[in-house]
């Protein structure tokens, strides 16, 4: 499938720094002309997938997350496998609840997992566990330390996703608690922990502390990073802080949200995105406001068999040549695959990458090479050629 990028402007900035004008484009060259031809390869299949995550000092395994509460060590080519966790007896799994989430970060020479779950009473977990050496648990059934619960008022909109940022604070993504149309408007509540990313420096016994660089210090809830957000399935960071949200709508509009790295801290330091006084860039829960909600940088409407954004990965230069800086999103209904490149503002660049793939849970990135994951349990990676 060969695809060359449908461009709005020409008026690109050569490079990729944070202070280009567009998002970490390679190049204006690369941006407008080449062209380039993408392919998919199941690698293996496991029960209903929904991450895959490494450690960076790890070239042998990356780590594959089930819904159901298993984590399976996987070398690069899926050949070799094994279970190195099961937590599924601490675990309520079913709908939108499950082990839903998984990030490694490394503290004064010591590896640290988190999970983030839904415990047996429906509520969200995120806990700590070590790592051994070898990149293992200490146990294969312990599900570590608790650092943070989150009441979950309803069964759905758990959010779920976690990533480990550039400055190494945990950053944890809530959706706005469930139901539907934010019915008690949680996600613009200061007073929620819901509908918002929380940023956070967790110790390895559990437990955290609140960095004092947070934007609401002083606050009721100083963990708060950014708010006004429906259900974030899959965030990211790319290489300049910029974060990607991949921000599950309502009944009409999806989206996704750029922010870039500002003054010296990662995207999205006190960023309002405007859910649910907005879906998307229209107005929606007219009984809120939200004056300073930062609009997406695409959305899309639901229509041709579209319902629900599934994030959230950047291409590089080895996982997607030529396509470095452009930000990866599927459809759970549709089952295409798009990439798009931003301006920091709007969208410049949109293209098509897979279609009819079924059900796409998520789209993930390792250092090397981006995977595509689907609701039949096929793992599938994504190669990405010049043309």
């Amino acid at each position: 499938m060969k695809r060359r990028a449908l461009l709005l402007g020409a008026l690109l900035l050569t490079g990729c720094g944070t202070d280009s004008n567009v998002l970490n484009s390679t190049s204006t060259t690369e941006a407008i002309n080449t062209t380039v031809s993408y392919s998919t390869t199941v690698i293996g299949t496991v029960d209903a997938p929904v991450d895959i995550v490494e450690r960076s000092s790890d070239d042998a395994w990356m780590y594959v997350v089930s819904q159901s509460g298993i984590i399976q060590r996987w070398s690069r080519d899926g050949q070799q496998r094994d279970t190195i966790l099961d937590i599924g007896k601490n675990t309520s799994v079913g709908g939108e609840r499950g082990l839903l989430g998984l990030a490694f970060r490394k503290v004064n020479d010591q590896w640290q997992a988190f999970l983030n779950r839904t415990d047996v009473n429906g509520d969200t977990v995120v806990s700590v566990l070590p790592v051994n050496s070898d990149g293992t648990f200490m146990s294969t059934s312990d599900p570590g330390a608790v650092v943070i619960t989150i009441k979950q008022p309803y069964a759905n909109h758990n959010g779920g996703a976690l990533a480990v940022g550039p400055d190494n604070m945990l950053y944890i993504a809530t959706g706005d608690g469930g139901s539907a149309n934010d019915p008690e408007r949680r996600a613009l509540d200061m007073t929620s922990l819901l509908g918002k990313v929380l940023r956070i420096n967790p110790r390895a016994t559990g437990g955290y502390d609140v960095p004092g660089d947070n934007p609401f210090i002083g606050s009721e809830n100083p963990e708060i990073w950014s708010l006004g957000l429906r259900n974030p399935w899959r965030f990211t960071f790319d290489t300049h802080g910029t974060m990607w949200i991949a921000d599950v709508g309502q009944n009409e509009w999806e989206e996704v949200n750029a922010l870039p790295a500002r003054d010296g801290a990662v995207g999205g330091r006190g960023a309002n995105l405007g859910w649910s006084a907005y879906e998307g860039t229209h107005r929606f829960n007219t009984d809120v406001s939200a004056p300073e909600a930062i609009q997406p940088v695409y959305e899309y409407s639901h229509g041709n068999n579209r319902c629900s954004i599934s994030g959230a990965a950047v291409g590089n230069n080895t996982t997607t040549p030529s396509r470095a800086g452009w930000f990866y999103f599927g459809d759970y209904c549709s089952g295409e695959v798009t990439a798009i490149l931003s301006d920091g503002t709007s969208t410049i660049g949109e293209e098509t990458v897979a279609t009819d793939l079924g059900n796409v849970i998520a789209v993930r990135s390792t250092a090397n090479t981006m995977y595509i994951l689907t609701s039949d349990g096929k793992v599938r990676e994504l190669r990405v050629s010049r043309q």
